[in-house]
């Protein structure tokens, strides 16, 4: 009797084939970004396809430089606003060039992506995304605040739950990313809390991570 064939489905394996996927995207933007129509266009496809193979470990892993990780997340979100025909969002960072996060860069790239693409995704107009760090008896602590319309109470308590969603039209969404936030942020023994914001409108996020 032959033995079994292995599973084709590892990991190793799958990334293999979405680097195919990843090389077809990349030869279409070359031949997009040969017409002046499309360069910008092209360079987005670049810089998603980049995106998705930092996030699969095709490419390796640096340092976790807070800053450098939110220039990556604001830079997708700002593609995908500009693609998906979204209000822009304008970003403020008050954050230390020196400031230093734990463990992986991707994992923190996603992170900051969900919580910038959340607040993207239930705005009706441009908005503004505020990004603050500070370290505290050994404690880095990140804020990511917006002005759109803030959190429903009914959610609240519940927002870092699976399949649990902000926004009203849910159709395409898993209703994962708040709880993508939360699990790798817990990974590095970190906490997130939610909030509506006390005196304008707008929700704010607060990282708070030990021994950073």
């Amino acid at each position: 009797m032959e033995d079994s064939p292995e599973t084709d489905l590892t990991y190793e394996s799958l990334i293999h084939d979405l680097n195919n996927v990843f090389e077809t995207i990349t030869e279409a933007a070359e031949l997009l970004s040969a017409d002046r129509r499309w360069k910008s266009l092209a360079a987005t496809l670049c810089r998603t396809v980049n995106r998705g193979k930092r996030l699969l470990g095709a490419i390796p892993d640096s340092t976790p430089n807070l800053a450098a990780v939110v220039e990556d997340a604001i830079q997708s979100v700002t593609d995908y606003c500009i693609a998906a025909r979204k209000p822009r969002m304008r970003f403020v960072r008050q954050i230390s060039a020196e400031a230093r996060l734990p463990g992986s860069a991707k994992d923190w790239e996603r992170v900051f992506a969900n919580l910038f693409l959340n607040a993207a995704q239930i705005m009706h107009k441009p908005g503004r995304i505020d990004i603050a760090a500070q370290q505290l008896e050994g404690c880095l602590t990140i804020s990511v605040s917006d002005n759109g319309p803030g959190i429903p109470a009914d959610i609240l308590p519940r927002l870092f739950r699976p399949n649990v969603s902000t926004k009203t039209n849910t159709s395409g969404r898993s209703g994962l990313g708040l709880h993508i936030v939360s699990s790798i942020v817990r990974k590095y023994s970190g906490r997130v809390i939610a909030a509506n914001r006390e005196r304008a409108n707008g929700a704010v996020f607060t990282i708070s991570i030990p021994g950073s």
